[in-house]
This record gives structure tokens, sequence and C-alpha cells, in this order.
């Protein structure tokens, strides 16, 4: 999912399914949609990378302190709605049984 591209390549990068994903959601969370988008991308792509079911906690541990945002808010207007609407999208699984998510989309380079 990075969007590095070599030095002699298009620099405009190919886009994604979770771009697109991204994209197509107005976040109304009272948030800046910008750092809504941003921080729902950087948990999409830890679930990708990892691969793993994970929850509030999991991803709260691994991601919130990289953000300027309190882990009640990262989490609960941020993060939680984003993932919810990309599970919508069929990029991530959402199992409300244990309140987890899992990558589901294919995994771009």
């Amino acid at each position: 999912m990075s969007r590095a591209t070599d030095a002699g390549a298009d620099p405009t990068p190919e886009r994604t399914a979770l771009d697109d994903a991204l994209a197509r959601w107005d976040p109304a969370t009272g948030i800046d949609p910008a750092v809504t988008r941003a921080q729902t991308r950087r948990a999409a792509e830890y679930l990708a990378a990892t691969g793993d079911r994970l929850g509030r906690t999991d991803l709260a541990d691994a991601l919130a302190d990289g953000s300027t945002l309190d882990t009640a808010t990262w989490w609960g207007r941020a993060v939680d709605p984003g993932l919810r609407r990309l599970a919508e999208e069929g990029l991530v699984e959402y199992r409300a049984v244990d309140d987890t998510y899992r990558w589901a989309g294919e995994v771009e380079p």
C-alpha cells in the first residue's frame, strides 16, 4: 500500500482501493476530515501489514500515540467510524462479537 515510486517513475502514484474508499467518505465526526481520513488510513495499513484480527486496544497501543488526538477521540471519532466505513466498502472485515477488525482487501504494494 505504499505510495512510494521509483525516481524515474511517473510522479503521480496509482490510486488504490483504500485511496478511493477514503476519498468517497465524507466523515461527519466533528474532527477535520483530513485528520480522520489520515488516522483511518494508518489503522487500515496497519491491519493490512499485520494480517491479524485486531480490536481497539491493539490498534490504540500500536498507533494512537502517533496522533495529536487523545486516545478516546482517536478511536471514537476517527478510527472506529473510518474502519466501519471501510467494512462497508469490503476492505475491512468487522466482527461484532468481539469488536475486531481485519484487513480483507488485497494488499497493494
